[in-house]
């Protein structure tokens, strides 16, 4: 016969794999829960680590614990991603953040672009919603001078419309520096384009794509909501890389 605390970890398993659990990708505290399984909040502790230990939730900002759905591996970068889930059978919706249009380069994107502060670029914003949860949101910065304003008409009625088309036309990229960290929501405006709350983990890619003379054409940054991805390797635990083969290796630089 199941323990009250393997009965109760099996519901909330069910309910999360099913969808019906987590506002805002959060469980409802310890308390409520308490109350709603009419048991202890410290039985209702061992429940979230057998949760946790599963993989099924994560710890979130303070006590709160955040639903971590497993997901099927996919790639996760690249304009792709929604067509790789509309195929797959779920619904897809891309929303424009803002119309697209004209910015001045701030000095953090003047810098990355090597470029001066103020210089006009376009800037679009959208994000991705699967299955009714926002799976990640993007904004993107294109050299004004290579995007002519019949393609800044398209991008902003059509969020489909591929501008990359157009600048390569002009500038083929032939080298793209990718960026990748991992940090924790601490803006309240991020976490309501990403529907889930403060302090839940996000997974931050940066993109710059370079021409053969060494110019940045765009950046793209995306922000991946980090509770709808898994983390997974392409190789079995015993086969992992021992640090200790490159420390003794010679040729190493």
């Amino acid at each position: 016969m199941k323990s009250h605390v393997e009965t109760i970890t099996a519901r909330i398993k069910t309910d999360i794999l099913e969808g019906k659990v987590g506002q805002y990708n959060a469980l409802p505290n310890r308390r409520a829960l308490a109350a709603q399984f009419k048991t202890t909040v410290d039985t209702i502790a061992k429940v979230l680590v057998n949760l946790e230990v599963e993989g099924l939730v994560v710890k979130g900002s303070g006590r709160s614990m955040l639903v971590n759905t497993p997901k099927a591996r996919v790639t996760t970068s690249g304009e792709i991603f929604r067509d790789v889930m509309a195929e797959e059978g779920h619904s897809v919706k891309v929303e424009h953040l803002a119309t697209p249009g004209i910015i001045e380069a701030s000095l953090e994107i003047a810098r990355m672009l090597h470029i001066a502060p103020g210089t006009l670029l376009i800037e679009r914003k959208r994000r991705e919603i699967i299955d009714g949860v926002v799976y990640r949101y993007s904004r993107k910065f294109y050299l004004a001078d290579l995007v002519p304003a019949e393609s800044l008409a398209a991008m902003q009625a059509d969020y489909t419309y591929n501008v990359r088309d157009v600048i390569e036309a002009q500038r083929p990229v032939v080298r793209i520096e990718e960026r990748i960290f991992a940090r924790a929501i601490s803006d309240k405006a991020e976490a309501e384009i990403l529907g889930t709350i403060k302090g839940a983990p996000v997974l931050e890619q940066w993109m710059l794509n370079y021409d053969e003379q060494k110019r940045v054409l765009w950046i793209s940054m995306v922000v991946f909501n980090a509770t709808r991805f898994v983390k997974r390797y392409d190789y079995a635990p015993e086969d992992a890389p021992k640090l200790s083969s490159f420390v003794k290796d010679e040729n190493y630089e």
